[in-house]
């Protein structure tokens, strides 16, 4: 949760970031949601040993570029891999 954090707290120049848990340098993220409400989900994850998460219910900043709910699955996992889900560190 903290690299989120980071994310967010970034935005729109979020550097290079270590992922926790092959240490390599990299993490990807996709923001894809209502843009009217600008409420969505988050997926991050490395592109390396693809471990990841997906957050839930968050507000999709307005300095990201984001994909919207109708965006096909097809086109959906073109740009978010299928990646083994973690739990969170808090």
């Amino acid at each position: 949760m903290s690299i989120a954090a980071d994310i967010n707290n970034t935005l729109p120049n979020v550097p290079v970031l270590a992922c926790p848990s092959c240490h390599r340098l990299g993490i990807d993220f996709q923001f894809v949601g209502d843009f009217q409400t600008k409420i969505g989900y988050m997926a991050i994850w490395c592109p390396f040993c693809l471990h990841g998460i997906h957050i839930s219910r968050v507000r999709i900043p307005e300095k990201t570029q984001a994909l919207p709910f109708n965006t096909s699955a097809e086109e959906i996992s073109r740009r978010i891999p299928n990646f083994t889900h973690v739990k969170p560190d808090g």
